[in-house]
């Protein structure tokens, strides 16, 4: 037959038209959807109902082999598709359509023109064979689309048959180009569930075309495939977002691999486009859900359509426009206004699954708040609901408590500008109605006051859990260096100058030690601004054998001055001549003695000889250190854990307190604060 071989004009700049697309690494598998759609379209136009579409997956030469350990295949990477179709074929009038840019050809079915662009963003060539009629006429063409060719079509071939078996159009998409390839799931089942999502509102139409998807070991029919993932469950609906109206399809979607998470699929033209968690709408929505009749677990999946779609995609159908001011602005809607148009509808057939997913929530913050964070219990009668906190089985307990943190800082906000209004707006104001007022006003600020000792008692405990642990054992089988206990009861290289009061946890030695004038922090005498010493002694760092000293204010000016030495925790070595701690506190009271006075914050205090010092060393006991305790006639504590005693030429009064001693005192001024909130 008479043949008729050219090179077509696309009429555009090709390269620069492809170059300026826009296709992200997790839209991999978009040219190919443009192509599956194509050939829907095709077979809608012939208007016959044995409409049937294949799928190809090519793979790399490499073939599939077994892992050595397990047995399992592994699958080699995909590097094309075919797709074939007996829809109209590439007519004169559709191949003109296919050489035009934004062509309209198929415009009333949301054809940009465009899809065929995408072949090549992702794939080095396409080829094309279609047997089809012209008027009647059985014919064939054949031509390469592909970058190379100087006006984008290459080897164009149409000739005419005597006659041919059926129509039948192949589209090759050839050398999938990176980073797609290397993105694209290599799994079968997962390129269905793809295409599946995409061409959703094809597969619920009665119309549907058969579509097979396969390679060489494995062949899928995505029509029984999508009636498998669903069991039938299908919801329609529709709803508005003033002025546009909408229509929503819901799903409950079975026996999905891929993905984890609920999804709402924006759809234009009868393709989704865009999708975006369940979780926007209804945030407690986030792990599977069992059917009740089933067993089986599912997805709450919705796809939801309407004209707005259609008309505000951009040209990779992979956006929708929305207003950016988060309102109506004449043309486009705020997606916030689409999320709450949507939550009655997907409670209307979820509203059992919303609500369970709902009490979860609420039970495990009230769990939280109970057994481990009392100080959010004033959440419980002044916020009306949790709604608006996410938690999930993969929350953890810390970041439920800033969740929970961030809410009673809000809510201590409130009764501030409460407190404020209500100062501001007395004039005026009924007697009765301001006495109810200010009765409402102290018992919120009774409430937060509550909350916030609750938090500093929880805060205690944390405190005493972790010095606990730091007398441990540590991961190398070794106690921890004496810096990382003093770190915790007091920063180190630090003055009470720099560090707020909120930072300290002398508490844990002694009450009293947390109020005072000054204190210095693991610091050379002669390095204290205000401290008339030039002494350069200082412990042995190695050992990190550096005092705590602070003031006393109670009474007189500069009356006492407690020194603090640590130890490292079961400390055993003791040099007779240097390492004596007992030894080393005399030595620094006679030290702070020779400073005479220290200048602080504008005021001086005298160091005289009348000036009484309180020594503590915190250390664990051995025989060493008691031999030390002995020499310097000290007595037994009560309790026989730990020394005391007096110097009466230094005026200075000595506690050895070993570390078992010290905690166990600390939980015990601090039992009844915990067991009133119950941790």
């Amino acid at each position: 037959m008479a043949s008729k071989v050219s090179t077509e004009r696309i009429g555009i700049d090709l390269k620069g038209r492809v170059s300026r697309l826009k296709l992200a690494e997790r839209n991999m598998l978009l040219p190919v959807f443009e192509a599956i759609i194509n050939s829907i379209h095709a077979i809608e136009d012939t208007k016959v109902p044995n409409g049937e579409i294949e799928i190809i997956v090519h793979r790399s030469p490499q073939t599939t082999f077994e892992t050595e350990n397990d047995g399992r295949k592994v699958l080699a990477e995909i590097i094309g598709f075919t797709i074939i179709d007996n829809g109209i074929g590439f007519t004169n009038d559709n191949y003109e359509s296919f050489k035009r840019e934004y062509s309209t050809y198929k415009a009333e079915r949301g054809g940009l023109g465009l899809g065929r662009f995408m072949w090549l963003k992702a794939f080095n060539d396409v080829k094309i064979e279609s047997e089809f009629y012209n008027d009647k006429i059985p014919s064939k063409r054949t031509f390469a689309f592909n970058l190379h060719a100087t006006e984008g079509i290459a080897k164009h071939q149409l000739i005419t048959l005597e006659e041919i078996k059926g129509r039948k159009t192949v589209v090759q998409l050839i050398g999938y180009k990176e980073p797609y390839k290397s993105k694209c799931p290599k799994k079968l089942s997962t390129i269905a569930d793809r295409i599946v999502e995409h061409c959703l509102i094809y597969f619920l139409s009665a119309n549907c075309p058969k579509i097979i998807l396969k390679d060489e070991e494995e062949a899928i029919t995505l029509n029984e495939y999508f009636s498998k993932l669903t069991l039938g469950n299908t919801f329609k609906d529709t709803f508005n977002v003033e002025p546009f109206s909408f229509k929503i399809t819901l799903l409950k979607w079975f026996e999905h691999e891929q993905f984890t998470n609920h999804k709402i699929s924006l759809c234009a033209n009868n393709r989704e486009v865009d999708y975006f968690n369940v979780s926007k709408v209804f945030p407690d929505i986030h792990s599977k859900i069992e059917d009740e009749e089933t067993g089986k677990q599912y997805l709450i999946v919705c796809y939801v359509e309407g004209t707005y779609f259609d008309a505000n995609i951009n040209d990779e159908r992979t956006e929708i426009r929305f207003s950016k001011n988060g309102i109506f602005d004449g043309e486009l809607i705020a997606e916030s206004d689409l999320f709450l148009a949507l939550q009655p509808i997907v409670k209307k057939y979820f509203e059992a699954e919303i609500e369970e997913f709902k009490a979860r929530k609420n039970g495990r913050i009230s769990n939280f708040i109970a057994e481990t964070a009392p100080q959010y219990r004033i959440l419980n009668k002044y916020i009306p609901s949790f709604d608006d906190i996410v938690v999930t089985e993969h929350t953890s307990d810390q970041e439920l408590d800033l969740k929970l943190y961030k809410k009673l800082q809000e809510l201590e906000y409130d009764f501030r500008k409460d407190t404020v209004d209500l100062l501001t707006d007395i004039e005026g104001e009924d007697a009765d109605m301001l006495k109810e007022k200010y009765s409402k006003l102290f018992e919120e600020l009774s409430d937060i006051n509550k909350s916030k000792l609750a938090q500093y008692v929880v805060h205690r405990k944390y405190i005493l859990e972790l010095f606990e642990k730091s007398l441990a054992l540590n991961l190398q089988g070794k106690y921890e260096l004496e810096d990382t206990v003093h770190s915790i009861i007091y920063p180190t290289r630090t003055t009470s100058n720099e560090i707020d009061f909120n930072n300290q946890n002398l508490w844990i030695i002694d009450e009293r030690l947390s109020f005072h004038n000054f204190l210095s922090s693991d610091k050379p005498l002669k390095s204290i601004q205000g401290f008339e010493n030039d002494c350069s002694d200082r412990p042995d760092l190695m050992i990190f054998n550096n005092p705590i000293s602070y003031i006393e204010g109670d009474e007189a000016p500069f009356n006492s001055v407690v020194l603090v030495e640590f130890k490292r925790p079961m400390r055993k070595g003791y040099d007779e001549n240097e390492d004596n701690p007992i030894v080393q506190l005399y030595d620094y009271v006679r030290e702070i003695r020779k400073g005479k006075r220290l200048t602080n914050d504008g005021r001086t205090y005298d160091i005289g000889e009348h000036t009484r010092f309180y020594c503590y060393l915190v250390c664990d006991r051995n025989e060493k250190i008691d031999q030390y305790a002995e020499n310097a006639q000290l007595e037994k504590s009560f309790d026989g854990l730990g020394w005391f005693g007096y110097n009466k030429s230094l005026k200075c009064t000595i506690d050895i307190m070993p570390f078992n001693q010290v905690l166990s005192n600390a939980k015990k001024r601090n039992k009844v604060l915990f067991h009133k909130l119950g941790i």
